[in-house]
């Protein structure tokens, strides 16, 4: 039986997500990262999005600002803004009202997050509600470009994959410049404001102490209603 912390139900309310079923028959919840490319194939041409070639699909009420780099396989939901100086570089999924200014790719973003300013998410996903402080960095590679492996208490999962970046659960915020390193995993409702690494629960709060290098982790007292 799968941990309940490693399942989707887990990081994200997908009730009104509509590209939910991107995570039908998924158990821990990085899978759905493998499935992305074949979705946007499969699904975007009835999405009823305009097609801008590439396997692009952009609703109609969403907004590309010029000195925008898209590139395909992608969809953008409706009354999503995508701002000047933004790379989406291939495979990734933009729901509906979020805003980004950064560049992603292989990587969903759910309804109603931001990345409005310049940041990296690669090979993650962004529940709803979440906000990514400017000059955030979801790592997804390890230095030695070993397989990413997970530990949530005492047990050690192996993702399978090389590249792994950040699972961030539904109204989750990063402060400027934090760092994600690579398979970190982070509960609903929880705030890092310095550098993390790993499995956080939901309803956290990181930040560093004055000792160099130590990190405290308390409840989040300013937990969204």
């Amino acid at each position: 039986m799968v941990q309940e912390e490693l399942t989707p139900v887990y990081f994200f309310d997908l009730d009104g997500f509509v590209h939910a079923n991107l995570f039908e028959d998924v158990n821990y919840v990085w899978e759905a990262l493998k499935k992305i490319n074949e979705y946007i194939k499969l699904h975007g041409k009835s999405s009823g999005y305009k097609h801008l070639g590439n396997d692009i699909y952009v609703a109609e009420d969403a907004v590309v600002e010029p000195f925008v780099n898209l590139k395909g396989p992608a969809i953008i939901g409706h009354r999503s803004e995508i701002r000047s100086g933004a790379y989406i570089r291939g495979n990734v999924i933009i729901g509906n009202n979020c805003v980004v200014r950064s560049e992603m790719k292989n990587s969903i973003m759910m309804n109603h997050s931001h990345a409005a300013h310049l940041s990296y998410i690669g090979d993650s996903i962004i529940g709803n509600h979440c906000n990514l402080g400017a000059g955030t960095i979801l790592s997804n590679l390890r230095l030695d470009e070993g397989i990413i492996k997970v530990r949530v208490g005492e047990a050690l999962y192996d993702t399978g994959l090389i590249k792994f970046g950040a699972i961030l659960g539904d109204k989750t915020q990063t402060s400027c410049n934090v760092v994600l390193e690579p398979g970190t995993l982070v509960g609903r409702n929880s705030f890092l404001t310095c550098k993390y690494g790993g499995f956080l629960p939901s309803g956290k709060f990181v930040k560093a102490t004055r000792k160099e290098g130590d990190i405290e982790i308390r409840d989040n007292r300013n937990v969204y209603k």
